[in-house]
């Protein structure tokens, strides 16, 4: 009996289990439900923009601040709108990778590598806009609650005047039982 007990341990603490991230209810932290709201919020609205408007040029994606007083991983927001909105054929550039692009097409110039494949001056691509985020709260307890007002908001910018072409944001009010509340 005392071998089963331990092997039934190993089996309940060892299981995973998977789930449909859309249908993610909230939870006291920031999770799953925000990230998706969030992504198809501002995936949506920024998309609507640039299409309806019919602006041209290459973004670029900007870190996302988090001023909330939570650990959040704000890639995790900022990969996924990207990501959507590659899907909907919005062009990004990546200027973190234009050193490493220009030493390979210096090394191509060489001669050293294969002409198959040359690689020319002048083709790297500039941001017309960048996509920046903030994430921010206000957080409040009042009889034995946790109130969490997060505001998150998305910004598009000229490169060239600074001028904010489109923002948007989105909201929540989360209220949670605080532990320990009344002992």
């Amino acid at each position: 009996m005392f071998l089963f007990s331990i092997i039934l341990s190993f089996y309940y603490c060892a299981s995973v289990e998977y789930r449909d991230p859309g249908e993610a209810e909230g939870t006291k932290q920031w999770g799953v439900r925000e990230v998706r709201e969030t992504v198809q919020n501002m995936s949506g609205s920024i998309s609507d923009f640039y299409k309806k408007d019919s602006i041209k040029g290459y973004i670029e994606l900007q870190k996302f601040k988090n001023n909330t007083s939570e650990h959040i991983d704000t890639k995790i927001i900022a990969n996924e709108i990207v990501t959507n909105l590659t899907s909907y054929k919005i062009p990004f550039v990546d200027t973190s990778q234009r050193k490493a692009s220009l030493d390979e097409i210096s090394l191509n110039k060489t001669g050293i590598t294969s002409s198959e494949a040359k690689l020319d001056f002048g083709k790297l691509k500039s941001p017309s806009y960048r996509l920046s985020g903030e994430l921010n709260d206000l957080v409040n307890y009042e009889k034995g609650k946790k109130i969490q007002y997060i505001l998150i908001t998305l910004r598009l910018t000229s490169v060239e005047s600074n001028e904010i072409v489109w923002q948007a944001d989105k909201k929540f009010l989360k209220i949670s039982d605080t532990e320990g509340y009344g002992f």
